[in-house]
């Protein structure tokens, strides 16, 4: 196939320079000229001499092409932890599935999301990251990445990728020679002067590079038809693989990624049929890999579906097979998530909670959960329906206070049973009645939560600490919808919404809950999206989807939401025992764990008591 492609590059530049022959000479042929034999001589010179020097630019295999590429090597001396965590990571993949780990390497330059992998054998192979993909990657989203590069390991595609890179390369040879030169136009002396033949350098390079051009579209088209498709086919093999669905979130977050899966360098066509995602633009003619929306589409296409549902403006239209897929080529990944019953809440703007005396201080964790329950609520919490009943009483107090309408399908005794008790216990024992509810059928636990949700919303309002003990009960009975990766800058209102919910649970003053609200948002938000979220959102919202899209942002994103909350919130003020269920509940449905942060704040509080 390479030497067809050489073939077909030297007759379309060979019939090229006869026209213009021929003008000049009409006798002459425009297949076979005077300066034919010179042409090809010229271009087979070139070519030799570029598939010689790639041979041995290449002769430690995967290294060398590291060399080329600039990257760094990565080693557990001299590393940060998202380093440490990928060469971790990279063993214990080697020792699941070969016998020696391939060396790690990291491309500094790089913000897109991508991985390559390239040698000749296991002494010399080599995966590289870019910097965007050790940054933007949580651990399962790397696990995914990397068992991808080992995937084309083991089946032998890395060798036959680096033989192809060295093969095809005398056919971009004179693309990346007129990029060389035209570099040169635009370099600077030391003296911040340009060079005296800069626009000469620009003119040749971009004359060398339009003719290099033919062989840059020819290799793409021999790629193409070569390797397109063995994406697919390398998706669903890493996916049994690893028996996860790892990839597939990997891929989720490139979708989001504001730079892609793009590389920016000379070298990206060279490489890019070694890499795990386009490594060109995605506008480039005849990429070798699908796009990111076929590749998830292929991999889970209910998964696409959601992100349509989502954000229309994000997706392009699927092409129109996809709209004749019969159910059963879904393999069962269908998975219909429980929605907010309709009409929607508004946001509750005043904080449920018992007598101020209760809500000053949180009590002690281990007291707490060591306080004497009424015998009714213990021998109800030893079944499961009962345990339901306690979890229904609790939110109907929550939501009436303490008044409970007459034809409430609650157990009176139960209610009478918990208004005898401090109610900063009653959060702990939903949570302790949640642990013993069991596994349901869908339609019931369905049913199960849409009863509880519209109890915490019956007025029209819902609070955010309501909100997330029906996402805790959720996570009880496998409702709770799959994390997706998504972008700081699509979710901005989300996390507004999220910052007006969190001050409505604290127990101060409207005003300055305002000065707050801005003190919050101004380290979050630029100047220009200030202005557009000035006021409090008034309109019915569903606080389950915006904790689920926050949830999806990256681990550094999270944390500096939650921190800035807690510092504009609490550096000076004690944490009530409502603030303090919140801010656990949340630091648990965003994913971190809540001891530690519980613990702190503890301590904090007793501080200031003091």
């Amino acid at each position: 196939m390479s030497l067809i492609a050489v073939g077909l590059t030297l007759f379309i530049l060979n019939t090229v320079l006869g026209f213009f022959v021929h003008y000049f000479s009409p006798v002459e042929s425009v297949y076979w000229h005077s300066l034919s034999a010179y042409c090809i001589v010229i271009l087979l010179s070139i070519m030799a001499g570029s598939l010689w020097y790639e041979c041995y630019t290449l002769r430690r295999g995967g290294h060398s092409l590291a060399e080329q590429l600039g990257a760094r090597r990565l080693n557990l001396l001299n590393s940060t932890p998202e380093e440490h965590l990928v060469l971790s990571m990279n063993q214990q993949l080697a020792e699941q599935f070969l016998n020696s780990a391939p060396s790690l390497y990291v491309l500094p330059d790089e913000v897109g999301v991508n991985l390559l992998t390239a040698g000749f054998n296991s002494q010399n192979t080599v995966i590289i990251l870019t910097w965007g993909a050790l940054q933007n990657l949580d651990e399962q989203e790397l696990y995914g990445l990397l068992a991808h590069g080992f995937n084309q390991i083991l089946l032998g595609e890395t060798r036959y990728n680096t033989q192809l890179k060295i093969l095809y390369s005398s056919l971009i040879t004179l693309s990346q020679i007129g990029s060389k030169v035209a570099k040169k136009g635009f370099q600077r002396h030391r003296a911040n002067r340009l060079r005296n033949f800069a626009t000469f350098y620009v003119a040749l390079g971009g004359l060398i590079w339009l003719i290099g051009s033919l062989g840059v579209l020819i290799t793409r088209l021999f790629k193409y038809m070569m390797l397109s498709s063995n994406t697919f086919k390398n998706d669903l093999a890493t996916q049994r693989l690893i028996q996860s669905t790892a990839n597939l979130q990997t891929l989720s977050r490139i979708y989001v990624h504001h730079a892609g899966s793009q590389i920016h360098s000379e070298y990206s066509e060279s490489i890019s049929h070694l890499c795990f995602a386009n490594s060109l633009s995605p506008q480039s003619w005849l990429n070798i890999h699908p796009s990111i929306q076929q590749r998830i589409f292929e991999l889970n296409p209910s998964l696409i579906q959601e992100l349509q549902l989502d954000n229309l403006k994000k997706l392009r239209t699927q092409p129109l097979y996809s709209l004749f897929r019969s159910l059963e080529e879904t393999d069962g990944q269908f998975f219909a998530p429980w929605t907010s019953p309709e009409p929607l809440p508004l946001l509750r703007l005043s904080p449920i909670s018992f007598a101020i005396k209760d809500a000053i201080k949180p009590l002690n964790p281990e007291l707490r959960a060591n306080m004497e329950r009424p015998e009714l609520i213990q021998r109800a919490m030893q079944t499961a329906t009962g345990a339901r009943e306690v979890m229904v009483a609790i939110l109907m107090i929550r939501q009436y206070r303490e008044f409970i309408p007459s034809d409430a399908e609650v157990s009176r005794a139960i209610v009478e049973s918990l208004l005898h008790l401090d109610g900063r216990v009653h959060i702990a024992i939903f949570l302790q009645a949640c642990g013993h509810i069991e596994r349901m059928p869908k339609t019931i636990a369905r049913q199960f939560l849409t009863k509880l949700a519209k109890i915490i919303q019956e007025d029209g309002e819902i609070g955010l600490l309501d909100a997330l003990l029906l996402e805790r009960v959720k996570y009880q009975l496998g409702l709770l919808p799959e994390q997706r990766p998504t972008a700081l800058n699509e979710v901005k209102p989300q996390i507004v919404r999220l910052i007006d919910a969190l001050l409505h649970v604290q127990q101060i003053n409207s005003d300055n809950q305002m000065d707050v609200r801005d003190q919050i948002l101004a380290r979050i938000l630029t100047a220009k999206e200030l202005s557009q979220f000035e006021e409090v959102f008034d309109e019915p919202l569903d606080l389950a989807e915006i904790l689920n899209d926050i949830a999806g942002l990256l681990l550094r994103e999270r944390l500096s939401i939650l921190g800035i909350a807690e510092i504009c919130l609490w550096h000076d003020r004690i944490i009530t025992q409502d603030e303090l269920d919140v801010l656990e509940l949340l630091y648990w449905r965003l994913g971190f764990d809540t001891r530690e942060i519980s613990e702190q704040m503890q301590k904090k509080n007793s501080l200031m008591i003091v």
